[in-house]
């Protein structure tokens, strides 16, 4: 055996050891192609929204409405939605970025399992400075998204503790949304709160009896919660399609009607 497939199968085995794999170059390189021609959620949202099989939307954690968003681009103007931010500065943007639709609810608060105040942790505006330098853009409004009820959270995506600052926000419940704009033929509820997903995906199956087609982001999730949640999601009767980083679930009576 030469030195170099030894010295491969070692690196192999050290790999495995970790938890990674190492794929051929081609296999790679196949699979990021087909993924770029793969329908993604923005075309699929759209899709049933021209199909009327959703009317009533609902997004936890909105941003801006803008970056890494894929809501605005597929409602029309018979959608009614509601859309949750807490982050002040992101919340003026969403409505700006939403000014030419009518069907809209804007609500300037957080969802939590119960209501009240509760830090929220986001990246100093003082500090953008040394992102635009770090990449190389002249606007980093968009680090908004990273914006988490965990600190860890940042400082998993490369930003310096001394970088954040938090900022109590008033929060509600789904009960009490629901209850408020009067939401319970709710079509399409998405969730996109930088760690905190599972807990509110379980908080609203839990505290209502409403069925919409769920979409979250897996990528953040541990493990157990994923199994859990999952779990929990197939006992009411939902199946799942991953697309990138977020798991769309649909009831069968969805999917078959």
């Amino acid at each position: 055996m030469s030195h170099d497939l030894k010295a491969d199968k070692f690196l192999k085995k050290i790999l495995g050891s970790l938890g990674y794999k190492i794929f051929p170059k081609n296999t790679v390189k196949t699979e990021r192609f087909i993924e770029s021609l793969s329908v993604n959620c923005a075309d699929l949202i759209k899709l049933l929204i021209d199909k009327k099989k959703i009317n009533n939307v609902m997004q936890v954690g909105a941003n801006d409405g803008k970056s890494d968003d894929f809501l605005r681009s597929s409602i029309n103007k018979d959608t009614k939605v509601i859309l949750v931010e807490p982050i002040e500065s992101a919340f003026l943007d969403l409505k700006n970025n939403y000014s030419n639709f009518t069907n809209v609810e804007f609500v300037n608060k957080a969802i939590d399992i119960e209501k009240g105040k509760k830090k929220i942790y986001s990246v100093n505006p003082t500090h953008y400075d040394y992102y635009k330098k770090k990449y190389k853009s002249n606007d980093v409004s968009w680090l908004t998204v990273l914006a988490s009820f965990e600190e860890s959270h940042l400082i998993n995506h490369g930003v310096k503790s001394n970088h954040i600052h938090s900022t109590d926000v008033d929060c509600t419940t789904f009960k009490d949304l629901i209850g408020q704009y009067n939401f319970n033929k709710l079509d399409l509820l998405i969730i996109d709160t930088e760690g905190y997903d599972s807990i509110l995906v379980t908080n609203f199956i839990q505290s209502t009896n409403i069925k919409p087609v769920i979409i979250f982001e897996w990528i953040h999730m541990k493990i157990n919660d994923a199994q859990d949640l999952i779990e929990l999601l197939k006992v009411n009767n939902y199946k799942f399609l991953k697309i990138g980083k977020d798991l769309i679930c649909l009831q069968n009576s969805f999917i078959f009607s």
